[in-house]
């Protein structure tokens, strides 16, 4: 009885055959096992030829890294940039309405004047961050870790600090500027800070 081969490069070929000569073929080695058996090992044949066509992009997600980049009022609305390195960026007027930065680093960035509108900074890094008149209405900064950073004229309207790391001084200016409610979470600014 013919045997499949157990390597995985003895079945490169198999990866450039056509499909129709590959389920005879395929057939053919497993027709003499009988039907219920020969059906289970084309099954498992057609799933490891999808796995094996996968780019290695499926499976991970190159970072982006705009570490000590001067980018003064770039565009990223709507960007996935989960996981990005933006330590020390220049990103003054930047736009990054609704973006994806969930666990971006973001530490001593110059983010004065950006449009955070709607992102996602959850788990993000911002210690040392210059958000000074930045907009982070309906933003989710839940879990952030935001020490020693300057949040002055900052709009934060609708934004949730759950589990957020703050500065007690930043926390006591931020409740005094705290309303509305996330429009995902429906928790209220005020109660996500803490405020009495």
């Amino acid at each position: 009885m013919n045997r499949l081969p157990l390597d995985s490069s003895s079945l490169l070929p198999v990866l450039n055959m056509p499909l129709t000569t590959f389920f005879e073929q395929t057939w053919q080695i497993t027709g003499s096992l009988g039907s219920k058996l020969a059906r289970v090992l084309l099954l498992a044949c057609l799933c490891w030829l999808e796995i094996s066509s996968l780019s290695t992009e499926t499976f991970a997600k190159e970072q982006v890294n705009y570490s000590n980049a001067e980018m003064s009022g770039k565009i990223f609305r709507y960007e996935d940039l989960q996981g990005g390195n933006f330590v020390s960026a220049n990103l003054r007027g930047s736009d990054f309405q609704k973006a994806n930065l969930m666990g971006a680093t973001l530490s001593k960035c110059n983010l004065a004047g950006a449009n955070l509108q709607g992102a996602n900074l959850s788990a993000a890094l911002l210690d040392l961050a210059n958000l000074e008149h930045a907009n982070l209405k309906n933003a989710n900064l839940s879990g952030v870790i935001a020490s020693r950073a300057d949040w002055f004229e900052v709009e934060i309207t609708g934004a949730d600090f759950s589990d957020a790391i703050l500065d007690r001084s930043a926390i006591i200016y931020l409740c005094q500027r705290a309303e509305g409610s996330h429009p995902e979470t429906g928790l209220t600014t005020r109660e996500t800070l803490g405020c009495r």
